[in-house]
């Protein structure tokens, strides 16, 4: 008897050493390491801790920028609330001009970063370069991020039910000026085009210069006040600067405002203001060497640091609406996904609502002097009391009763590119205002 009970006792120890051999190896039957094979049964194993996902941003908001120190803080909250789950890796872009150009480069070789500001037609360019993912599934799944951005805001970056890009911003842009040139020169704020060209020569015939202009890079300070001029031109005019990708510009509209223009260029601005770009015109004004500059709010930080402006400067400075009682309105194109796979798009979906949310518009207003999307992110006392102009603009805003967009977010990209090389030939008599209407229309008949 003792025998077989013998053999019985082998083959059980023999199965119990084959179940631990089996158990101590993973599914692949790769072995495990006794820690590994100790906590598999445990109930008591740490899973390592996932790394976060990286996405990279590239960024014109540095340096001197007047959105420098609102993207440093957007970027810092961000990391201390969601740094264990989402890396931005950040790339600094020197200008404006210099990120639209390196975003173009990138596009046409299709590989983006995961995380890209939309301007100056950077999002037609990414949109038919299949490079982007529309917002709509996201927006659907939180209902809080869409509230906070608005129906018009969303309503501004959709094109045929597509949401393409996140606003971060509503621009509301009259102009600034100097409130004792002004008084010296006997003149107010022009209600009229006709003040406002009869406040130029005052402003001239008084010392001064009157405006600060830029004919490179898009041409900004200029073009808002091309916009206005355009906008504030009858049902027409208003019409076609709520349009998108206009290509008709031979309108009684647009050379009217280019003759306009030409005046304005050769009498009443800068020696350097054809060529010059952004930072030439905001230091003219900044420091005191023109009276006007047409821009937005994200400006008034400027007037009282001492790197950009003259000791007491905020205290000059009045803002006003264009003439009509009209001003720029409209919702800045904002952020857009270039991600290329689930992971990073998620991440980067996270990062653009951390921006665009409730937090990152308050923290754009108090850092930025930006205008926020949502009703509900009010500026606080402090800032009321650092920047009473800010308060001005916004009372300003609500006054005006005509509204137009901004060139910029209504042309197509090449016609953005044009006025560069357009502006110096109609400034220099080399092209009439009518040429210049011609030629904007052939550039914008390129993108059919």
């Amino acid at each position: 008897m003792k025998k077989p009970l013998y053999k019985t006792g082998l083959t059980l120890a023999s199965a119990l050493l084959l179940a631990v051999s089996i158990s101590a190896c993973g599914p692949d039957n790769s072995p495990k390491s006794s820690e590994e094979a100790a906590n598999s049964g445990s109930g008591n194993a740490t899973p390592a801790a996932k790394a976060p996902v990286k996405i990279s941003y590239l960024t014109f908001r540095v340096g001197t920028h007047a959105s420098a120190k609102m993207e440093e803080e957007q970027i810092k909250q961000f990391n201390e609330k969601y740094g264990d789950e989402v890396e931005v890796v950040v790339e600094e872009i020197p200008s404006d001009a210099a990120y639209v150009d390196k975003i173009k480069i990138l596009a046409a070789s299709g590989d983006v970063p995961d995380v890209v500001m939309g301007k100056d037609g950077i999002n037609d360019v990414l949109i038919k370069g299949n490079l982007a993912t529309p917002f709509n599934d996201y927006l659907d799944k939180d209902p809080e991020w869409k509230a906070a951005i608005g129906d018009d805001a969303i309503a501004s970056n959709t094109r045929d039910g597509k949401v393409w890009s996140i606003s971060d911003q509503k621009q509301n842009i009259g102009y600034f000026y100097n409130k004792e040139m002004f008084e010296k020169a006997g003149i107010k704020p022009a209600e009229t085009w006709d003040e406002f060209m009869s406040n130029n020569e005052k402003l001239k015939a008084a010392g001064f210069v009157p405006l600060a202009l830029m004919t490179g890079e898009n041409a900004w300070t200029s073009n808002l006040l091309l916009a206005a001029m355009i906008g504030t031109n009858g049902e027409n005019g208003k019409a076609f600067m709520n349009t998108l990708h206009p290509t008709d510009f031979n309108t009684p509209e647009m050379i009217q405002a280019l003759n306009m223009m030409k005046e304005l260029l050769a009498k009443y601005t800068t020696k350097d203001a054809l060529g010059a770009g952004y930072a030439n015109a905001a230091n003219a004004f900044s420091q005191g060497k023109a009276a006007m500059i047409a821009n937005g709010p994200w400006m008034i930080g400027d007037f009282s640091d001492p790197a950009k402006s003259s000791e007491g400067f905020d205290k000059k400075v009045g803002v006003a609406a264009y003439p009509n009682n009209s001003l720029i309105s409209t919702y800045e194109v904002g952020y857009m996904i270039g991600a290329q796979t689930p992971e990073t798009r998620d991440a980067a979906e996270k990062f653009i609502k951390f921006k665009t949310g409730l937090e990152g518009q308050t923290i754009a207003l108090e850092y930025g002097n930006v205008m926020p999307v949502s009703s509900e992110v009010q500026p606080s006392d402090a800032l009321k009391e650092k920047y009473p102009i800010m308060v001005e603009s916004i009372t300003v805003a609500q006054k005006t009763q005509l509204h137009y967009r901004t060139l910029d977010s209504i042309v197509y990209p090449n016609v953005t590119d044009a006025w560069k090389n357009l502006y110096p030939k109609l400034a220099a008599g080399r092209a009439t205002a009518e040429e210049i209407a011609k030629e904007l229309t052939e550039i914008a008949a390129k993108n059919k």
